[in-house]
């Protein structure tokens, strides 16, 4: 295997990241044909030859190049399907991805061959009235990679609308271009629908890329402290060392003690710990809560740790129904709000905070891998642990150059 863990320094407890190059993270040949990785059934994903697609009119074609391995890949590889989306038919894997233009639309005059683009997988139908409002994340036409019935971005050729192909500089890598998406979700939580604001107390579920990349967010936005919630220690490691100003473990029920009760206990035990602070006890709990897990003690414990007057903005998707302390949002005010992806200017803040040298969003890959080797890769993050031992946090699959381009 050829994956690559983040490096650690000697004596040094929080993983650096791996150098990268600025087209490829990892000594990679070119790609052969448009070959493809494709979910077949359950468990089942081979590499598949694939005919390269038409090219539509306002369309740029990509040869993909990085990758990153979100869970909901591996939700559809595992069940062969989320929520009402149902594999049906074999699907091509993969929506986090950036590459460079191979061939341009007679449309396009944004773009040219060679042009180095992230990705933003869903592309709208521009007429609706959604569309037209700019919150085209809710356009019912909506075509998004890797969510049936439509083909994702693990191949060595994909077609996209030449305004979801993202131009981004020179000082950004590939990689870089990739996690895009996942910071470009970390974005819209945070900042369109958080309303994120300078000297903010914000508290964040799940340590994460999502969670991680929020906390990030918030930091990059000017929040007077940044707090992150996991269960597991190496997480809470990394987060301190990536973005959190402190971490908070919450324990589990005790004897007799209800999970709603136990819920409220850990935030009132936050509260009261060296990881709150002064100020958040004084306005009696946190500005914002970003909750990006989906499990009910965590949304619980959220909503008892938040302000009155607070936001509280709902990432993680988790099973349903759930029990709320609903008269906290009652009695306090609380505005609840729910996420999803990402809509209009999202990708280009995204763009910047890198670009700008806010967020060094290469230092969650912990394990990259070769486009070869991603049923290697999948392996890793399904076990969230890489041939190393190390904790998973976002795994990456790097495609060679098209040979045929």
């Amino acid at each position: 295997m050829s994956s690559i863990a983040a490096n650690q320094l000697p004596g040094d407890p929080h993983p650096k990241a791996t150098p990268i190059g600025r087209d490829n993270s990892l000594p990679v040949p070119k790609a052969d044909g448009n070959l493809s990785f494709v979910l077949r059934g359950q468990e089942d994903a081979i590499f598949e030859q694939r005919e390269r697609k038409p090219l539509k009119d306002d369309e740029v074609e990509v040869n993909i190049r990085q990758t990153g391995i979100c869970g909901s890949d591996v939700h559809y590889l595992q069940h062969l399907r989320i929520g009402d989306f149902v594999v049906r038919k074999p699907m091509v894997l993969g929506h986090e991805s950036a590459g460079i233009v191979t061939r341009v639309g007679k449309a396009v005059d944004t773009h040219k061959v060679g042009d180095r683009v992230a990705l933003e997988p869903g592309v709208p139908c521009f007429m609706c009235d959604r569309c037209k409002a700019g919150t085209y994340n809710h356009c019912e036409k909506l075509v998004f990679a890797a969510t049936p019935p439509y083909d994702g971005t693990l191949a060595t050729y994909y077609n996209l609308n030449a305004s979801f192909a993202h131009k981004i500089p020179d000082n950004m890598t590939l990689e870089e271009a990739s996690l895009m998406e996942p910071l470009g979700v970390a974005v819209y939580s945070t900042v369109f629908q958080g309303k994120a604001a300078p000297l903010q107390n914000v508290l964040v579920f799940g340590a994460g890329p999502i969670g991680l990349l929020c906390a990030a967010v918030a930091r990059a936005f000017g929040a007077k402290r940044v707090v992150v919630i996991d269960v597991v220690d190496s997480k809470l490691q990394f987060a301190r060392s990536f973005c959190a100003d402190s971490v908070y473990k919450p324990s589990l029920p005790k004897e007799g003690e209800t999970p709603i009760a136990a819920s409220e206990r850990n935030a009132n035990e936050l509260l009261g710990s060296d990881a709150s602070s002064e100020d958040i006890r004084s306005k009696g709990g946190f500005d914002l809560v970003l909750e990006c897990t989906g499990a009910e003690p965590c949304v619980q414990m959220g909503l008892f740790a938040a302000r009155k007057r607070s936001r509280f903005v709902q990432i993680g998707m988790g099973r349903t129904p759930l029990s709320l302390p609903i008269h906290r949002i009652n009695i306090n005010e609380i505005e609840m709000v729910g996420s999803f992806r990402y809509g209009s200017g999202t990708y280009r803040t995204a763009i910047d905070l890198v670009a700008e040298g806010k967020i060094d969003v290469s230092r969650i890959v912990t394990h990259r891998y070769r486009f070869d080797e991603a049923h290697a890769a999948f392996e890793a993050t399904k076990r969230g642990k890489g041939e190393d031992g190390e904790q998973c946090i976002k795994v990456q699959i790097c495609q060679g150059e098209a040979s045929d381009a």
